[in-house]
């Protein structure tokens, strides 16, 4: 798997607007006919703005992303990725409700307008989803077409610019993983297991794997790839099965005598702790999980295993057996050169705080769950 490694100059000048952004500022973005806009988060829009005349004069659009249009408007049709909804008539208190799914904010008669990709609509709902935020963006747009002058209205007041070949990079530049240092670390569960842990050239998510018993030696390792979940994981939660599996997985693999489980930074199938207590409090008012992540703007799952693909080929291990009941992980490793030799399920008996959240999995999510 070839990886594109990120410029030093380009990546801190992504994660200073990223950082702008999550703290309830501003970035400008340009696309790649040179047209520009101010951008922010749609959650911070009872966030005061700062006095900035040619920024506050402008009546700014809000920028959905097709799930959550969907959910607001359960019968709009269109193949387009994104829509905009003028919004100079509604409250910041009324723009923030509605990107986290309230409906009811939505006003009858509002015109929502399906938007091409790689619009500036298109660019504005990436630029904030990568920054894990909720997939909603204010945009004010800039009437000049002359780069200069739009630098002119960002540079007195260091408001971060970012290009559309910095935004094409989101998706097109991968940051590559090193294996950075292991130790012992003796479990309740597998007392004979060791933690690898992973660099990661962005210097953001650490990744780890487990390595239980012979794990690395044997011809084909019993394998679980596992997202990162706070609250099953740690707390115990009931509303999932995650913590559960997590300990079954490492108790059968210490059972064998082999295994490797390798736990991924991908809380909330990647939407982040903060959005998957959003999505949790709206499955409190009687969305399921899959209606929860489209009410906040999200697809059913956000996650990619390309980075479970990096972690097994610096370990060396190409032939594995697959403890998953996700036949997506079976055909992502697959694709990228991963021979999977056997699937195991991963099944465990439900409680009736998870009973809806794993008949979701069965029947929305394609899990193999008998």
């Amino acid at each position: 798997m070839q990886l594109t490694i990120i410029p030093k100059n380009i990546a801190g000048k992504i994660d200073t607007a990223l950082s702008a952004l999550r703290r309830g500022s501003m970035v400008m973005i340009r696309d790649q006919n040179q047209r520009a806009g101010f951008i922010r988060a749609a959650e911070f829009a009872d966030y005061e703005l700062p006095k900035i005349p040619h920024i506050t004069q402008i009546a700014p659009t809000l920028c959905f992303t097709m799930q959550q249009v969907q959910f607001l408007r359960p019968h709009t049709t269109s193949s387009k990725p994104v829509f905009s909804l003028p919004v100079n008539t509604l409250t910041g208190e009324q723009i923030v409700g509605l990107s986290i799914g309230e409906s009811k904010l939505l006003p009858q008669n509002a015109g929502l307008l399906p938007e091409h990709e790689n619009s500036l609509v298109d660019l504005a709902v990436k630029v904030v989803k990568f920054a894990k935020l909720l997939p909603s963006a204010l945009l004010y747009r800039v009437s000049h077409i002359d780069v200069y002058k739009q630098d002119r209205l960002s540079n007195p007041y260091q408001i971060p610019v970012l290009e559309f070949s910095d935004i094409a990079s989101f998706s097109s530049i991968q940051p590559s993983l090193s294996i950075s240092i292991e130790a012992d670390l003796p479990l309740k569960q597998a007392p004979e297991s060791k933690i690898i842990m992973f660099r990661n050239s962005n210097g953001k998510e650490e990744h780890f794997a487990i390595v239980v018993g012979e794990g690395l030696s044997v011809k084909e390792p019993l394998v679980r790839l596992h997202s990162q979940c706070l609250t099953g994981d740690v707390f115990g939660s009931l509303k999932c099965d995650c913590g559960d599996q997590l300990q079954t997985a490492l108790s059968l693999m210490s059972s064998e005598g082999a295994g490797v489980v390798l736990y991924l930074a991908q809380e909330g199938r990647d939407i982040g702790l903060l959005n998957k207590i959003r999505a949790y409090a709206l499955q409190d008012a009687g969305l399921d999980t899959v209606e929860a992540n489209h009410s906040l703007g999200f697809n059913t799952d956000e996650r990619g295993f390309s980075t479970a693909v990096e972690m097994l080929n610096l370990l060396e291990l190409s032939h594995i057996k697959l403890l998953t009941n996700n036949p997506d992980k079976v055909k992502q490793l697959s694709e990228h050169g991963i021979t999977i030799t056997q699937r195991l399920p991963l099944v465990l008996p439900t409680n009736p705080h998870n009973e809806n959240y794993i008949k979701v999995k069965k029947e929305k999510t394609g899990h193999l769950i008998s």
